[in-house]
């Protein structure tokens, strides 16, 4: 485990440049979280390793845009212990520290260090270039979810046995019931230490402890152990969908009641990240809905909550650890994942991948980005697409375009074979469309060429596109033969008439006809839908010569 004391007397960079920095630390980092804070402090590190290790930096006057260059080749020129580089990410946090305690300096410090022009954007495309992030698939959290249950089912049949043992066996030596009677008693309800076993009168205790199980088994029926909590913890995260840090940092009032509805409370929580409240609401009645999991925690490990350091002694996920009372945290879970996988033969999960696999799942059974964006409590969709986006979504997104295409070129056959559709009145009276339909120069109907629907034209002028109806942006170009036969027929004609025309007239008007045609439109059929179409192009009556 790396040291995380900030101590910049440990640093060996250079006196002026060390109190300078620690100043800018203090007053632009002090005031974050501790984890953050510790982040800053490894970036700080980083530098004080380029200094050790090129001698770039003698004194505080030497703090400039050239040693700032020099930094980022230094930093692109690392590599892990495998041989690869480091990651964009791994590069830009150590270089956006300095810069940003450097920026305070000048700021806060005017006449300290000499203006610096900073390298504008040194590592880009850092987010594109980030691997996106892994999702666990809906089968595998369900499997989770029916593996968190059994766990905490089995725990709670446990402590409801050694509950009824105490009731009845608590005057039996050598009993479960005793033995938690006489901790309740004698040892302020904590399982003493081994030490403490060890001492005169104890022999009982321990020989008692030692025959059903020792801590691992007798603990949990006083109070949780880390892996007691691990089950609860997962529950709880997948049902917010919330992030591993912010919930394993919990407090014990975090549920709240909703008025006017009596079987629902909220759950409440701080992330740090975004620095707001977050919330969601969930059945108060349901054995394995946040808001009883929080309940019976709270009352588990009611017992522990004296004994727990000042600074965590709100925290709901405590647990008796190794010698000391502490609370739960997201590294202490992601140590013991692989048993938890293990015994319940799942395949191995990262916490990181809860939360964008629960938000995925529920964005493909509802289908509602917005209704997603609420439940990760997010400010932005565009965070919110950025979660959801799996092959999955990718797929179900081309099969309702599709079948939304579908319904409505069949909504438009229907209503041209009904000839329900009534041309619109022009607003001028110079251009004046005859009723019916307008057939335009390749063949392909117009309801009204006067409507103003092309880019430029307004109501009452003649379309722009009526020339080439295939190149309107509101075309709609139906699969059948007979209408692929008009199009590879307009494309035929105006390949003819590039060789008649004169090339500037044709390069203005028919040649960007032409790409569309060839590019965007034909190359959307397949090789069978062309081949049933060619025959029927000799059928087709001549186009107009082009002009």
């Amino acid at each position: 485990m790396r040291n995380t004391v900030v101590d910049f007397t440990s640093l060996s960079l250079p006196e002026d440049v060390r109190l300078a920095l620690a100043e800018a630390f203090w007053s632009h980092v002090g005031i974050q979280s501790e984890r953050c804070i510790h982040t800053h402090w490894f970036h700080i590190k980083t530098f004080d390793r380029f200094v050790r290790e090129t001698e770039a930096v003698a004194a505080l006057a030497e703090m400039h845009g050239g040693m700032l260059l020099r930094y980022v080749e230094w930093l692109n020129a690392q590599s892990r212990p495998d041989g690869k580089p480091w990651s964009k990410s791994g590069r830009a946090g150590p270089y956006t520290t300095l810069r940003k305690l450097l920026q305070w300096i000048e700021r806060c410090l005017p006449g300290t260090i000499a203006s610096i022009a900073y390298p504008f954007n040194p590592f880009p495309w850092r987010n594109r270039d980030t691997p996106p992030r892994s999702k666990i698939p809906a089968r595998e959290l369900r499997a989770i979810l029916r593996a968190c249950e059994a766990d905490i089912a089995q725990m709670r049949v446990a402590r409801e046995a050694a509950c009824a043992q105490r009731l009845t066996d608590s005057g039996k030596t050598g009993t479960l019931g005793w033995l938690l009677h006489h901790v309740d008693r004698h040892c302020g309800g904590i399982v003493p230490t081994a030490q403490e076993l060890s001492r005169a009168g104890q022999h009982p205790v321990h020989r008692t402890l030692s025959r059903l199980g020792g801590l691992k088994q007798v603990e949990p029926c006083l109070y949780p152990r880390a892996e007691s909590l691990l089950p609860y913890y997962l529950m709880i995260l997948i049902h917010t969908a919330g992030n591993p840090d912010p919930i394993a940092e919990l407090e014990r009032d975090c549920l709240q009641s909703l008025p006017l509805l009596d079987d629902r409370q909220a759950l409440v929580w701080f992330k740090a990240r975004a620095n707001s409240i977050q919330r969601r609401t969930f059945s108060s009645i349901d054995c394995f809905e946040p808001p009883v999991l929080v309940k019976e925690i709270v009352a588990w490990n009611k017992r522990l909550q004296p004994l727990a350091p000042v600074a965590l002694r709100e925290r709901l996920f405590l647990y008796k650890g190794r010698g000391a009372v502490t609370a739960l945290s997201s590294g202490a879970v992601k140590s013991m994942l692989k048993s938890f996988c293990e015994r319940h033969g799942l395949p191995r999960f990262s916490l990181a991948s809860i939360r964008p696999g629960v938000l995925a799942s529920f964005y493909r059974s509802s289908g509602d980005l917005r209704r997603v964006s609420a439940v990760a409590n997010h400010a932005h969709l565009a965070t919110t697409v950025r979660y959801v986006q799996t092959p999955e979504v990718d797929a179900q997104h081309r099969a309702r375009i599709a079948a939304l295409q579908r319904a409505f070129i069949g909504h438009i056959e229907k209503a041209r074979s009904s000839g329900t559709a009534e041309p619109v009145a022009p607003r001028s009276n110079a251009c004046v469309s005859r009723p019916g339909e307008l057939v335009s120069m390749f063949g392909f109907g117009c309801t009204d060429p006067f409507a103003g629907v092309a880019p430029g034209t307004h109501r009452g002028e003649l379309c722009t596109h009526f020339m080439g109806c295939f190149t309107c942006p509101n075309a709609i170009i139906t699969p059948d033969p007979a209408t692929v036969a008009r199009l590879l027929q307009a494309r035929d004609h105006l390949r003819a008439a590039a060789r008649a025309l004169h090339p500037a007239r044709w390069q203005s008007f028919y040649a960007p006809q032409l790409r569309i045609l060839e590019e965007d439109i034909l190359s959307r059929f397949g090789a069978s839908e062309l081949a049933a179409a060619a025959p029927l192009v000799a059928q087709l009556p001549p186009l107009p010569d082009l002009r």
